[in-house]
């Protein structure tokens, strides 16, 4: 009897751990609009897929480019008010997410996220590059 709890206590735990750790392309593209939305632009390039390394100077650049480019446009627009992630489009490792932005103006904004699956199987940003 104790043996049995004892496997199904594991088995459970695995369970969980497993799932924590799954992500599916709707929880990635949420996350990397609330990102932008707290301005953390460090936790957006994190989220990123680089197909070759980059080095912490470099990223700490795309950081810069990213803050200076989205501050700029969601400044304009007096902030994302609302944000809703709709139905991805998967193909093997790669997923297109549609979303729209709901600005402080009132403006609205329909897009696409690309995310791509890295090695470990983990969903991240496209960055094309």
């Amino acid at each position: 009897m104790k043996k049995m709890l004892l496997f199904a206590t594991a088995a459970l735990f695995m369970l969980v751990l497993s799932s924590c750790s799954e992500s599916t392309p709707e929880d990635v593209t949420a996350k990397a609009i609330k990102c932008i939305i707290d301005k953390d632009y460090k936790g957006y390039v994190d989220m990123m897929y680089f197909k070759k390394d980059y080095t912490d100077e470099q990223k700490q650049q795309l950081v810069t480019l990213v803050q200076d480019k989205m501050d700029k446009e969601i400044e304009k627009k007096e902030g994302i008010k609302d944000f809703s992630v709709g139905t991805p489009d998967v193909k093997d490792d790669e997923a297109s997410v549609p979303y729209t932005l709901t600005y402080g103006n009132g403006d609205t904004k329909d897009d696409r996220m690309k995310l791509v699956k890295n090695e470990e199987g983990k969903w991240m940003i496209d960055s094309g590059k």
